[in-house]
């Protein structure tokens, strides 16, 4: 995502990266650059084309470990919706958490997340994004860390409009291993309710910022 200028470029990059980014960090990469090199100059006019549909035949075959060349193209269709009726995909999901979210609000006695926003606009079938409300959400919620934060050579601090304080911890395998090690957390289970637990303790250090822990027990857990 670091390669583009454009905004709308950069946040489409990104959504490609994060909703890919599990397993062997080279599996990843080249997976992602399999993308960019299909899409060109311009991912985003390749997706608003529809050129992707080629690339992704609708057939069961794998693209990514579990992800189906089906999968994708679901995925790709969410984001060519999306593009076609906002400027930049920030602009439509800042309207969205303006409208539903916003920090405290509620539904059916239970808290919005904009990681549940966000995989609510991609189809029910969209594998890519998680449909459960219990889930940790692990890519959507680095994603938005990219695309919140700023101050970082990693991050992008695109989405002026949304709070670092009301980031979440993405519940990265590395993360969990080092937040159990040091009894940042009482479970083992990669759900919201750990990552709620996780980002609570870390705001007592970070309280502007939580997510800033995030460099700090990946690059532990990793090492």
């Amino acid at each position: 995502m670091h390669r583009y200028s454009s905004e709308r470029e950069i946040e489409a990059v990104a959504f490609i990266a994060a909703n890919l980014a599990f397993g062997r960090r080279e599996q990843i990469l080249s997976h992602v650059e399999l993308i960019l090199e299909q899409a060109g100059a311009s991912p985003v006019d390749w997706i608003l084309s529809k050129k992707y549909a080629a690339f992704f035949p609708l057939n069961e075959k794998s693209f990514y470990r579990m992800y189906t060349n089906r999968d994708m193209c679901l995925f790709f269709d969410g984001m060519r919706s999306i593009l076609e009726r906002s400027a930049t995909i920030g602009g439509f999901f800042k309207e969205k958490w303006q409208k539903t979210g916003m920090s405290g609000n509620f539904e059916n006695g239970r808290r919005i997340f904009l990681h549940q926003i966000i995989a609510d606009s991609f189809a029910p079938e969209c594998k890519l994004l998680p449909h459960s409300r219990d889930s940790a959400a692990k890519k959507v919620n680095m994603l938005l860390r990219w695309l919140v934060r700023d101050n970082s050579p990693v991050d992008l601090g695109l989405w002026k409009w949304f709070s670092k304080k009301d980031l979440l911890m993405p519940l990265d395998t590395h993360v969990m291993r080092q937040a159990n090690e040091l009894a940042l957390i009482s479970s083992k289970s990669a759900n919201l309710r750990t990552a709620l637990e996780l980002t609570k303790k870390v705001a007592e250090v970070f309280p502007d910022d939580p997510v800033k822990a995030d460099f700090a027990l990946f690059g532990l857990g990793v090492s």
